[in-house]
């Protein structure tokens, strides 16, 4: 910076002179700023243009530093953390699969398998509880006793249809079911929880604590572990007849007289004379007549039939107990006694003592007490078919016709107890035809009154029997 002198400025030296008066013009020269005046700069003086030039790079500068000021205020901010994507918020997990729990492997519950193959419920899954890992046909069995079926004819692989119609299987002894916590427990599996159970495990021959404490008698039933059971004690008494034959021909014994045991005593017979064994086949019943339910005509045709076959009958009193000790014998509750080395029981229909674990109402006989909608009658998620239920409307007989006739309303009502839809009553019809096997090729028919002894009716009886049986077999 130059420091001020004294000196006047040449500015100010022309300035203080006076004013020179041109020869050429008449006009004075302008005369300068008094003092106290401001003077601004013109744009049409050079000099004026030069300031005016310093002060636009001035406003230039001072812009450029605002601006890089606010650069470095921009640079010295933090960036913004990057905004995250909103993920979806996860679907929430479908519910559980509804489970229909079928106990036994009956009649009703194999013709639900076979529909559950092809029209499975959505979002429900099926479970067979059974004790044995076999079913029978009950209308094969006496024949098959006579060699006119081969015994794998009449069984029921059930893992195999089970696992072809998409149902898990349990094979295992069902010993209570609580309707309250829907629950059921086994006798060797974890318990098991269900939605819907159906209650399909059939009925026992009457007098059960009896025939299950005496070697010498064989219940019919379990129908898929008879054929094993009557061979082993079978075999044993003919070894022992032929190692020290005796006098006397070997006792055969029937009990019951339904069509059961009139199917059972003719099959027998037919049998010891393939084997050409000397025994004797008697029917034992408490009833006073044979096939109390058939036709009278029917009656008369079967009891000509067992006495000309040699089948000894003693009717009006039931068996009492039983004597096994060396010979053994029937007692009977006139007091008889009936000789006995071999008694196949097949009397009457008692309640499995299986259901005495079930907490549901039953009726006086012990049977699950069942409305016409095949529903308990205390309102629980259980249904009961087959021989296993007695109706509260109506009383009907113990049959496997009558089982499979209630199959499509069972199907129906664990459709639509699901689905919170009315139940479908079943209604019974109120006669059906009856074929008796009698072992030799013929068959005994009884329908609306009607009876006839014949081979046709064998002909339709094997077509029956073996067309129901052949739609659960996988091969």
């Amino acid at each position: 910076m130059r420091k001020p002198t004294n000196e006047p400025s040449p500015e100010k030296r022309q300035e203080d002179a006076p004013p020179e008066v041109r020869p050429d013009s008449d006009e004075p020269e302008p005369a300068a700023p008094s003092d106290g005046e401001i003077e601004f700069a013109s744009i049409d003086n050079p000099d004026d243009e030069d300031r005016s030039a310093d002060f636009e790079l001035v406003e230039e500068a001072a812009d450029a530093a605002l601006v890089a000021e606010m650069l470095d205020e921009d640079d010295a901010k933090p960036e913004p953390p990057p905004e995250k994507k909103s993920e979806p918020e996860p679907a929430p997990p479908p519910p559980p699969p509804r489970q229909i729990v079928l106990l036994g492997a009956g009649h009703t519950h194999l013709q639900i398998l076979k529909w559950w193959k092809s029209r499975p419920f959505p979002r429900t899954e099926m479970t067979l509880v059974t004790a044995f890992d076999r079913a029978a046909s009950s209308g094969m069995l006496p024949s098959t006793l006579a060699g006119l079926y081969p015994p794998d004819q009449m069984l029921i692989d059930l893992p195999k249809l089970c696992e072809h119609c998409g149902v898990r299987l349990i094979v295992d002894r069902a010993n209570r079911l609580d309707p309250r916590t829907r629950t059921i427990e086994f006798a060797h599996q974890p318990a098991l929880q269900f939605d819907i159970a159906s209650i399909n495990i059939g009925s026992v021959p009457a007098a059960e604590p009896l025939w299950q404490s005496h070697r010498i008698l064989i219940s019919v039933k379990p129908l898929s572990t008879f054929l094993p059971r009557f061979e082993v004690r079978f075999r044993e008494l003919v070894e022992q007849w032929r190692m020290a034959p005796g006098p006397e021909n070997l006792q055969i014994v029937v009990v019951g007289a339904g069509a059961a045991g009139v199917e059972l005593a003719l099959c027998l017979e037919q049998h010891k004379h393939e084997l050409e064994l000397p025994a004797d086949v008697r029917i034992v019943d408490g009833n006073p007549t044979v096939l109390s339910e058939f036709s009278p005509r029917t009656i008369r045709r079967v009891e000509k039939l067992l006495a000309l076959r040699g089948i000894d009958l003693s009717l009006g009193s039931a068996v009492e107990d039983c004597d096994d000790e060396s010979a053994g014998h029937l007692i009977l509750q006139n007091g008889d006694r009936v000789r006995a080395d071999l008694v196949i029981w097949a009397a009457g229909a008692a309640p499995p003592m299986a259901l005495r674990g079930f907490d549901l109402p039953k009726t006086e006989r012990g049977f699950l007490c069942a409305r016409p909608t095949l529903q308990t009658t205390d309102d629980a998620p259980v249904f009961i078919s087959g021989d296993t239920a007695d109706f509260e409307a109506y009383s009907l007989p113990k049959s496997s016709v009558l089982a499979v006739r209630q199959a499509p309303v069972l199907w129906r009502n664990l459709r639509n107890y699901l689905a919170d839809k009315p139940l479908h009553e079943y209604r019974p019809q109120t006669s059906f035809m009856r074929l008796l096997s009698c072992g030799d090729g013929t068959a005994i028919m009884d329908y609306k009154g009607y009876t006839s002894h014949s081979s046709w009716a064998w002909a339709l009886k094997r077509w029956i029997d073996c067309r129901w049986v052949k739609q659960f077999q996988v091969r």
